[in-house]
């Protein structure tokens, strides 16, 4: 009887432990079930490789329910090429923007505004760059990279002409001040270019108006008493010869003629003549690298122009546009490449996420912040091996653009970063009064503006045949005539 009732506990025992042995492996069955794939965003921007690569290496890390892969190489991908892309079905799901009008009309990107109204961390975001970025009360892109236009001056050449420094401050009168008395032919010259001044002076006198006199909420531009004053203050410096530019391509523009032509050489002869009898040096930026002009007119990109083997070391700062009046406060120009998701993307969720982390989101920005502080050229060449060629190292990766977070703790880290001069840290202080490159954000522009506005000022207004007031109102009809007809091609 005991054998008996052993025998029964025994198989009683194996067939528990076949049991569980079977639940255990239906839990597990479940499990590899239920688990997912990572859902797969590919990311087409214009970012140099080696920091995409970085920067997504960690985002996925902390993010594995997303595999985020490169498109390009870094590569440019503007609307000619994002149209081939669409053709052959192969649109990433976040892209660069050119400018909004392709897109819009074609249908590629999505609305962003559902997003950011849920997500508290979206009050990081400059309200100036979303504005910027809402077509049709729609926001279809969101800034990534920010760049400062403004005006590098050599402040060493100024204290050799016994010109006191600007403050920040300074005002038109004191701009032109300065380049007319460091223009001395042969030795010096006052600026590389007077054109742009009548896209940046009219908004610091209203600040209704953007880039080249637009007024965005009125969707048109204002040729008024500040475009007037802005192109007669262009006119005047570009009759006292203090400029390298206007007068350079008055003598001819090389890219106008075939490549290697008998036309183009003599071109290029008359203009390095030109250079060699005005600041004694053949190009004009040898001009400025050597310390033989007063000021320069560029975007923040080239800030880094003193590691150029060429430079005078000659002491220098960044300043924004001069205003009309003392005490007022000058708005800077700014340049925005922005990103955007695509209506060919399957899990715009996770796209977001990933978009956040590439614009207002603090870790992508802390991220950035440690790839290129912690750059080790040997560890990433060994690390990327058969991935990225040579020529990815030959510069040390670098943070150059502005971070386009609101946040001062960002700003502080980002300005220790690049050692930047204190007019970077006074413009960008200055930031969310702003106004965005019309190329970037104005349908129309550069027909309306360079090839309509400016071109006749330097035709007519430079050359004494009319004043900005026999123009303006011509002018401004003509702008605003290419303006509306394309606005109406985006809103078809």
């Amino acid at each position: 009887m005991k054998r008996k009732l052993s025998l029964v506990v025994a198989s009683l025992t194996v067939l528990a432990l076949i049991m569980t042995s079977c639940a255990g492996n239906k839990t597990k069955s479940k499990e590899t079930s239920q688990k997912k794939e990572p859902v797969k965003i590919v990311w087409g921007g214009w970012e140099n490789k080696l920091m995409a690569l970085e920067l997504i290496e960690r985002f996925n890390k902390e993010n594995p329910d997303i595999k985020v892969e490169f498109f390009s190489n870094g590569q440019w991908l503007g609307n000619e090429q994002m149209s081939k892309l669409v053709a052959s079905n192969q649109m990433p799901d976040i892209i660069n923007l050119e400018n909004p009008v392709v897109p819009v009309q074609n249908d590629w990107v999505i609305d962003l505004k559902p997003y950011l109204d849920k997500d508290t961390g979206s009050k990081k975001l400059y309200n100036n760059f979303v504005k910027y970025g809402t077509v049709n009360n729609k926001v279809i892109m969101l800034p990534e990279k920010i760049y400062l236009w403004g005006l590098f001056v050599n402040k060493d050449l100024l204290s050799s002409y016994n010109i006191p420094v600007p403050g920040y401050d300074w005002t038109v009168d004191d701009y032109v001040n300065i380049l007319k008395k460091t223009t001395k032919k042969g030795v010096s010259i006052g600026t590389n270019g007077v054109n742009e001044i009548m896209k940046h002076l009219p908004p610091q006198m209203n600040d209704s108006l953007g880039w080249g006199s637009f007024n965005e909420a009125k969707k048109e531009y204002e040729l008024g008493d500040e475009w007037k004053y802005a192109a007669n203050v262009a006119a005047d410096l570009y009759k006292s010869n203090v400029s390298l530019y206007e007068h350079e391509d008055a003598l001819g523009v090389p890219s106008n003629y075939p490549e290697g032509s008998k036309e183009q050489k003599d071109v290029n002869a008359k203009r390095e003549k030109f250079m060699e009898d005005t600041v004694g040096e053949k190009t004009d930026y040898d001009a400025w690298l050597k310390g033989k002009a007063a000021t320069w007119m560029d975007f923040s990109w080239s800030l880094g122009f003193d590691k150029n083997a060429g430079f005078g070391g000659f002491d220098w700062d960044y300043y924004p546009f001069p205003t009309k009046d003392k005490g007022d406060k000058s708005r800077p120009g700014l340049v925005v490449d922005s990103l955007a998701i695509t209506t060919k993307c399957k899990n715009p969720d996770a796209a977001f996420r990933f978009l956040k982390y590439l614009t207002y989101d603090v870790k992508g920005f802390d991220d950035r912040y440690d790839i290129v502080k912690n750059y080790n050229k040997d560890k990433l060449k060994e690390k990327y091996k058969g991935v990225l060629d040579d020529t990815f190292f030959n510069e040390p990766l670098n943070f150059g653009n502005i971070p386009a977070i609101n946040d001062q703790a960002v700003i502080s880290k980002w300005l220790e970063l690049n050692n930047t001069k204190p007019g970077v840290a006074y413009m960008i202080g200055n930031m969310g009064t702003g106004y965005v490159d019309g190329f970037k954000v104005t349908p129309g522009f550069d027909e309306a503006y360079h090839k309509t506005i400016e071109k006749t000022v330097v035709e007519q207004v430079y050359t004494g045949k009319k004043t900005p007031e026999d123009l303006a109102q011509e002018l401004q009809d003509k702008a605003n005539e290419i303006t509306k007809k394309a606005f109406d091609a985006l809103n078809k």
